[in-house]
């Protein structure tokens, strides 16, 4: 899609460098990355602004909109420090993909999972718990969640993206306090269920 011929249509890379004289290129050492390049000069980082929101909205559309782009424009805005300097401890400053004029902070928290038989059963009953009240809490300190998985009110149909909750607010102390609180939740849930975070199995 991005790289490719279309029959008769440029590449999605030609059109932004139509669009922003800039070059994009996903290097041979790695398909998750892409480069973004333009000559130096007094608008040179408005110009790799202007191709990183171009590339944005592309992977917008092409997703049709699902629930995973939160953390999609998430993960972007982490990885481009020089087009995204204002941060928290946990969380980035970007647009909101949902309003594309909105600005304001972002973080992703994992959710915990255990196995059922092969599959993974990823869990979000916790965050709904009257005991440990996470929902009302992050509310109390100014965000917004969406939890996204496969089978809840906010479903994601890509098979590669984790289930994860998405947060969002408008000042990073903000958004840092409800990943604290999050975490915390998330800890205090695994450790008497026994269930583990992506990538930290047997780890505590």
């Amino acid at each position: 899609q991005l790289t490719g011929s279309p029959r008769g249509r440029k590449t999605i890379f030609s059109q932004i460098y139509d669009k922003t004289s800039c070059t994009l290129k996903i290097p041979s050492h790695g398909a998750n990355v892409i480069r973004i390049e333009t000559n130096p000069g007094k608008f040179a980082i408005e110009r790799l602004r202007r191709a990183k929101i171009e590339l944005e909205n592309f992977f917008f559309d092409y997703l049709n909109r699902d629930n995973c782009v939160g953390r999609l424009f998430y993960d972007l805005a982490l990885s481009c420090q020089p087009l995204h300097p204002q941060r928290g401890k946990s969380c980035v400053y970007q647009r909101n993909p949902w309003e594309r004029n909105e600005m304001g902070y972002m973080s992703v928290v994992e959710l915990p999972y255990s196995y059922s038989g092969k599959d993974r059963d990823w869990h979000t009953h916790h965050l709904f718990s009257k005991d440990f009240k996470a929902l009302s809490r992050v509310r109390a300190a100014g965000c917004t969640v969406s939890i996204v998985d496969k089978r809840g009110s906010i479903k994601t149909n890509w098979l590669t993206c984790k289930p994860h909750v998405w947060i969002w607010g408008n000042k990073p102390g903000d958004v840092d306090e409800a990943v604290k609180i999050l975490n915390e939740i998330n800890w205090m849930h695994m450790n008497t269920c026994g269930c583990h975070l992506p990538d930290q199995r047997g780890k505590r």
